[in-house]
């Protein structure tokens, strides 16, 4: 999955890079003909298509159009990817594409813009003729601090002990920014976002996330990320380990969390706290986690783990964590992006297809972003958006195949 998302980051980048040399015609080229709408140009053979739609900046009261914006239309397949157009919005905010389709039949296609130096995607086009809501690119003035980002979940995990004396930990986030601007970090001192880890812990790595892993530090027993929160819900997760001879583990929820997943490779594990209740354990690839879960958990809540078992895990892959965590994360993201979607955000539609159909989507957008050997910051910046774009969508199906959405 972390490799499908690197595709569009790629794809974003080399627009970016080939939005300047779309402000002119080239030597030869024909013009496009007077009738055609503003922005339009032609594109590679295939189905023939169209978009049309406005960049807005939204607010608490009313979207203002953003004029004079670079829009750059993309193409995303697991056969290649790149820009495919590129184009200036109007005093109105208004940008038109016409384009065919070429390749294999699953290529996403949509919009990107950047505004304050923020990258902003719309959800993929799936009609041959997008206008309206679905082509409206929604972008958010910006704020150092000031805006809260709430734990809308919060999971941990914790392994049998290793041949090594470790348990591995592994704690997924969902956060979201439920404002209408982008929260920026203030320099090296103002993280937008900083949580503890347990006691003794070593090793820190970050995992899927949908920030760039240079964006998150670890120091001092906490980790914080340093790096833009537009509007909406998005996923971070890391891992580290403890020594295993300790049996159990104290951890402090230093700020409310909507739901607390805890799931601990120990058939006797125990986890104790306010309003903490077993829950039917996961089983991956043949290891059982018991798990528990609380709701509401508020601020400067202590919850101890308890795990008494001695007996050692043979290879302790990483993977296997992720993949358990994962699992209830996508449903509790599904329930969380439910309860905070509001007007103005319903724009960015979710696409009609299947959770399978995203997975490769996700792949295709890794690879590519993989295959940049040197990627700019702006690079990384569009490709990080893109994949929380997809992420977002992920959850969304599969919350929906599960019936809870």
């Amino acid at each position: 999955m972390r490799r499908l998302l690197t595709l569009a980051a790629a794809m974003a980048v080399a627009c970016a890079a080939a939005v300047p040399a779309h402000a002119q015609a080239a030597p030869g080229a024909k013009a496009p003909p007077a009738t055609m709408p503003f922005g339009v140009h032609p594109s590679e053979a295939g189905e023939s298509r169209s978009v049309a739609g406005r960049v807005i900046l939204g607010g608490n009261s009313s979207a203002r159009p953003v004029a004079g914006a670079w829009v750059v239309l993309h193409r995303v397949g697991t056969d290649r990817a790149g820009p495919l157009d590129s184009a200036r919005t109007d005093a109105a905010g208004r940008y038109a594409f016409r384009y065919r389709t070429s390749g294999e039949p699953n290529a996403l296609y949509f919009v990107s813009g950047s505004v304050g130096g923020i990258a902003y995607f719309t959800s993929p086009f799936r009609d041959k003729d997008v206008r309206g809501d679905a082509a409206e690119l929604v972008t958010y003035d910006t704020v150092t601090g000031v805006v809260p980002i709430r734990v809308r979940a919060r999971h941990l995990v914790v392994s049998a002990p290793d041949t090594t004396g470790h348990r591995t930990i592994v704690e997924i986030f969902e956060l979201s920014n439920d404002s209408t601007l982008t929260r920026l970090a203030g320099g090296d001192t103002l993280p937008v976002w900083e949580s503890g880890m347990l006691d003794n812990a070593t090793d820190p790595r970050v995992g899927q996330a949908d920030f760039s892993a240079e964006a998150v530090r670890f120091a001092g027993g906490r980790v914080r990320l340093f790096a833009p929160f537009a509007p909406g819900l998005k996923q971070i997760s890391y891992s580290y380990v403890v020594p295993a001879k300790a049996k159990d583990f104290s951890l402090l929820v230093d700020a409310p969390a909507t739901v607390l997943e805890v799931l601990v490779e120990d058939p006797l594990a125990k986890v104790e706290g306010p309003g903490i209740t077993p829950a039917p354990q996961a089983a991956v690839n043949g290891r059982t986690f018991s798990r528990f879960l609380a709701q509401d958990v508020k601020a400067n809540t202590i919850v101890r783990v308890y795990a008494p078992t001695e007996g050692v895990t043979t290879g302790n892959d990483l993977k296997v964590f992720i993949v358990v965590a994962a699992l209830g994360a996508v449903l509790l993201v599904g329930l969380a992006s439910a309860m905070m979607r509001r007007p103005l955000s319903t724009r960015s539609q979710v696409v009609a297809t299947d959770s399978a159909s995203l997975r490769t989507q996700l792949a295709a957008l890794e690879e590519s972003f993989a295959n940049l050997e040197h990627p700019t910051a702006e690079q990384r910046a569009d490709h990080w958006q893109r994949r929380a774009h997809l992420k977002q969508q992920l959850s969304d199906v599969l919350a929906r195949e599960q019936g809870l959405a």
